[in-house]
């Protein structure tokens, strides 16, 4: 009997501290700071991935992707000390293939064999 009335009182202390409505769950948003990394893999033939990683001081990022016959990525990096550089790739081939000649059959080769020579030893000294 004691342990429902204390529950019963702090269940009335919990739900009027909740309907007051000064009580607020914490939030669990992320604070977004600028770095982050993701990979998707939307199918069998594609994917992209990417990043920002380091720091106010030093950072780098780099940008994945590559769909079918394509690919391409892009690197930065910099830092405080005027430190900067970018690179881009891009490679597109298509599904183009060209008439592939087959090599010929392996031939005798065409010189004769050597000859044997014989030379008289040197003289000793």
């Amino acid at each position: 009997m004691k342990s429902s009335l204390v529950v019963l009182i702090l269940g009335a202390v919990v739900a009027a501290v909740m309907a007051d409505g000064e009580y607020a769950p914490p939030a669990y948003e992320k604070k977004y700071d600028g770095y982050f990394q993701y990979a998707n893999v939307p199918g069998d033939t594609e994917y992209e991935f990417g990043y920002n990683r380091g720091n106010p001081s030093h950072y780098t990022s780099r940008y994945e992707q590559s769909k079918d016959s394509r690919f391409r990525t892009k690197v930065k990096w910099a830092d405080t000390y005027d430190g900067y550089g970018e690179h881009y790739w891009e490679y597109n081939h298509g599904d183009y293939a060209p008439a592939y000649a087959a090599p010929a059959a392996y031939a005798a080769p065409a010189y004769s064999e050597p000859a044997a020579t014989y030379e008289q030893a040197p003289a000793k000294f």
